[in-house]
């Protein structure tokens, strides 16, 4: 089974031409009832307009107006978000033909995982919707990819054991193909030619270097990249702990999970209630334009 990413993030990526990190909303609670995507064993033909349904339906049912509305989700009702959303993926999947086989069992697995998702997995970037693929693993398997390695694709369905990237060069072309993430040992250009919580360890860039495991607290570094993701690359060169709430810092990477860098110190991300200018401000990653304001935990629609 492939390991990677919601699809979502693949579309997102294809709509707005830049990697979109699609955050967990903590505004989600589990205090409502579940809704169902429904009807008979899914077909490849439908499968995108019951996956869209089911994405809508646990978003509405998780969290109410005012949050939808801090993450710009602005449809009014779980069908007309359903209903943009698989526009969407239909523009991503050309047409709705993924260049794969279909398989119903890995399908309807998919569906069930995102009807019984928990609220707080729940991902929300104006009506492109996700839930954390830790709790789909079926999704990505809905279709048994035909693409190969480098071969042209329109979404991670599409390839044989790839992910799908998307590409723009400085002349707004836009490409996409297959491409694998490098496992330990194999060559890197960058850190982001490594599967996750692996670094590129390049003793002389931009010389070709290998994928190794990210180092430990006391490893020597040149940036962040290359500590495990709780750590920072400090200022005397090696990993270490990153700086909790009053801590001393110079950007956000400096700074514990759940604080910002505010000036010279690391603050705590704002609380519901709490004013903010960004979603970045906030620790549900949601400042109502409207208000300025933090927005509230969901609690159920």
């Amino acid at each position: 089974m492939r390991t990677h990413r919601p699809v979502l993030l693949a579309t997102a990526t294809l709509l707005s031409a830049v990697a979109v990190a699609m955050s967990a909303v903590p505004g989600c609670g589990d205090g409502e009832t579940r809704a169902s995507s429904g009807g008979l064993d899914p077909t490849g033909n439908d499968f995108l307009s019951r996956y869209a349904k089911a994405l809508c339906y646990r978003t509405f049912a998780c969290c109410d107006a005012a949050t939808r509305a801090a993450h710009d989700l602005d449809a009014t009702s779980a069908d007309a978000c359903a209903s943009e959303l698989e526009a969407i993926l239909v523009a991503v999947s050309d047409g709705g033909e993924v260049k794969g086989t279909f398989v119903p069992e890995k399908a309807e697995a998919c569906l069930a995982e995102v009807d019984a998702a928990p609220c707080a997995e729940v991902q929300i970037l104006g009506v492109l919707l996700g839930v954390d693929d830790a709790f789909t693993p079926s999704c990505l398997d809905a279709w048994d990819g035909a693409v190969p390695e480098g071969g042209t694709c329109g979404n991670d369905w599409d390839c044989a054991e790839d992910r799908c990237v998307h590409t723009v060069d400085a002349s707004g072309q836009r490409t996409s193909a297959c491409k694998a993430k490098a496992a330990a040992g194999e060559p890197c250009s960058s850190p982001f030619d490594c599967d996750e919580a692996l670094r590129c360890d390049q003793p002389s860039p931009p010389d070709v270097g290998t994928c190794a495991p990210r180092l430990d607290v006391g490893g020597s570094c040149e940036g962040s990249l290359e500590c495990q993701e709780a750590l920072r690359c400090g200022q005397d060169g090696t990993c270490q702990a990153r700086e909790q709430a009053g801590g001393p810092c110079a950007s956000d990477q400096d700074c514990a999970a759940g604080t910002t860098c505010d000036g010279a110190t690391c603050a705590p991300l704002g609380a519901a209630g709490a004013p903010c200018s960004a979603d970045s401000d906030c620790a549900s990653f949601a400042c109502a334009d409207a208000t300025g304001i933090c927005a509230d935990v969901c609690e159920g629609g």
